[in-house]
């Protein structure tokens, strides 16, 4: 049986692939966080025997490949205390429920995953090392927390510097009616001589010259790579504020045979068999990693560039499970 773990609500990455179960006619149980937390249905966690039974399923004996999406996604809808303690109580129930998730992943360990929840979240600074180590172009990086080694970084790149989060995260705020994203920086001189003499750790890395950005969707050494063409008169720094635009086209690409091996074999080192790959092509012809995705979108490739990439995964998933 194949065990889906992701949003109750409709999740645009997972809901498709759901369909094509349905279609192929796949033994698979879907579970979220609102299943286990929200009081929906009956379960044991038989920790004598080291099982879990949900709706008298024994994940156990049945369960022999899970796909782990965006599961713990709604995790704040069960934070939402009307208490002076509610800050507290947030705490506590926080830790309650990761203790139980690790304990749930162990039990789980040893059934194929696509995606475990120690890979759900990575060190996109270390994976830069990795994707170096490996062979792979990376741009010039560095952490810094005052303003003289900015500058400094932004006077050896004259081709320009930008800035984002170190953990990759792409967080939004609400202020009356005005939302905030964070999204990647362009960071000119007179912002980098307006920062304070000290600052928190911030991410700084040269701009790249590129032709164009490519979107690869990896599953288990199957590569879907997508080039993401945008005139440079209309390109942004962070392509999210292109994707809309009536300029960009997204059209199926080739990569080279020896950056799919060292693809390969970077994913192979970081844990993943899964994820969203961002590479970008240079001027000069070559290609610079730079990062990976555990639980990226690929819905827009997929439709773009007839991949049928959710069709692909629940083929996968069916197969692990015969």
């Amino acid at each position: 049986m194949i065990l889906v773990l992701s949003h109750d609500a409709y999740e645009q990455g997972t809901d498709p692939v759901i369909s094509w179960l349905l279609h192929h006619k796949a033994n698979f149980l879907k579970l979220s966080i609102g299943d286990l937390l929200g009081a929906k249905i009956p379960y044991t966690v038989d920790i004598d025997n080291q099982d879990i039974m949900v709706n008298g399923v024994s994940f156990k004996d049945k369960i022999s490949v899970i796909w782990h999406r965006r599961f713990m996604g709604e995790m704040s809808n069960f934070l939402n205390f009307e208490s002076v303690h509610a800050a507290n109580l947030r705490g506590e129930v926080r830790k309650e429920v990761d203790v139980f998730m690790e304990y749930l992943s162990t039990l789980l360990k040893n059934k194929k995953w696509l995606t475990s929840f120690q890979k759900i979240h990575i060190n996109k600074i270390e994976a830069l090392n990795i994707a170096q180590d490996c062979g792979l172009i990376i741009p010039k990086s560095c952490i810094v927390n005052n303003r003289e080694d900015a500058l400094r970084f932004w006077n050896q790149h004259p081709e320009g510097v930008i800035t984002k989060t170190i953990s990759g995260s792409r967080g939004h705020y609400l202020h009356e009616d005005d939302t905030y994203v964070m999204l990647t920086t362009d960071m000119t001189k007179d912002r980098m001589e307006d920062l304070p003499a000290y600052f928190l750790p911030t991410l700084f890395q040269a701009k790249v010259k590129a032709d164009f950005e490519i979107r690869v969707f990896y599953l288990d050494k199957q590569f879907f790579p997508t080039a993401i063409l945008t005139p440079k008169s209309a390109r942004s720094v962070d392509r999210k504020m292109d994707n809309n635009t009536a300029s960009t086209h997204f059209v199926p690409y080739q990569l080279p045979a020896e950056i799919m091996e060292k693809l390969n074999v970077f994913m192979e080192k970081i844990g993943l068999n899964t994820g969203s790959i961002d590479l970008m092509k240079c001027q000069d012809g070559s290609l610079v990693f730079l990062e990976v995705n555990p639980v990226g979108q690929y819905s827009a490739e997929s439709e773009r560039c007839n991949y049928k990439i959710e069709k692909s995964i629940a083929e996968w998933l069916i197969k692990q499970d015969n």
